[in-house]
């Protein structure tokens, strides 16, 4: 029996058929996108049933086949980060849900412009500046002063100054100050550029009347590494008191700590020196 070999002509065409029907099904994804963001003057039950029949929509059509591509854009700059990167990711389902919500905020689907959080959707700085730079007869400029970092490296303040028009009237200007949670592996640029997405958020809450979300995918790094570097010194003060054999130890010890440390090993610290007391008397 000859051995069965594929038709080059063949296959080329099927190539071509699969993928005009994948651009024809693209185009439907973004007919479906733009019934939802071409109706900005649309209210209440009108404006939710639009959301809710493009939602159907976009369900149906992002099938299994469609998705298995996007998928690899998660945990991607180029496509969208989550705070599960490290672990697989999160499963088609999410990923569907939370884009979803993404394009009908307005965003793209690429280029980092939303984040998936706890299995949320979180606009970043890279996607509220699309949506700021496409929302209609809008200029305006965000100009940073210089962060102020308390002597713990644990907080920062920064004063951002909003200059805005709407189609060309009067240019409103606005200080806003911002808290940044830092930890001392961030730099100014970085402190900058988390207080450029908190301005950009308010800004758009400002003008559209919609809240966005606090929440973004580098804020979330560095509160793990607040956490881990916390605990690491916990770690370490901890095994300090439990090796202390004198009362003299233990003491010099509580004088290396600051008044939130004394709070936080009280009750370790009073352990210790009954069990050295303890054991200074059985020895006795």
């Amino acid at each position: 029996m000859g051995a069965i070999t594929s038709n080059p002509s063949t296959d080329i065409k099927q190539s071509e058929m699969e993928k005009n029907t994948q651009l024809k099904i693209a185009k439907q994804l973004n007919n479906s996108v733009v019934s939802v963001l071409g109706q900005e003057n649309l209210k209440g039950f009108e404006r939710a049933y639009m959301i809710a029949n493009a939602t159907a929509e976009l369900k149906q059509l992002l099938t299994p086949e469609y998705m298995k591509p996007i998928m690899q854009l998660q945990g991607n700059v180029l496509g969208f980060k989550t705070d599960k990167d490290n672990n697989g990711g999160y499963s088609e389902a999410i990923v569907k849900n939370c884009l979803i919500e993404a394009v009908l905020m307005g965003l793209q689907p690429y280029g980092n412009q939303f984040n998936i959080i706890a299995g949320n959707t979180y606009p970043t700085k890279q996607g509220l500046g699309y949506l700021l730079s496409n929302y209609k007869g809008l200029s305006y400029e965000i100009v940073p002063s210089l962060p102020r970092v308390n002597k713990e490296n644990t907080s920062a303040a920064i004063v951002m100054n909003v200059f805005w028009s709407i189609n060309n009237s009067t240019k409103r200007e606005r200080q806003i100050e911002i808290p940044i949670k830092v930890n001392k592996f961030m730099g100014t640029d970085a402190i900058i550029g988390k207080a450029t997405r908190k301005a950009r958020a308010w800004l758009y809450s400002t003008i559209t009347g919609s809240e966005i979300s606090d929440g973004d995918i580098q804020d979330l790094d560095s509160q793990t590494i607040d956490v881990e570097v916390v605990n690491e010194e916990d770690k370490r003060i901890s095994s300090f008191i439990q090796k202390a054999e004198t009362i003299e130890e233990l003491q010099e010890i509580k004088n290396s700590l600051d008044e939130e440390q004394l709070k936080l090993f009280s009750d370790e610290i009073t352990e210790a020196e009954n069990q050295i007391v303890f054991n200074q008397e059985t020895k006795a």
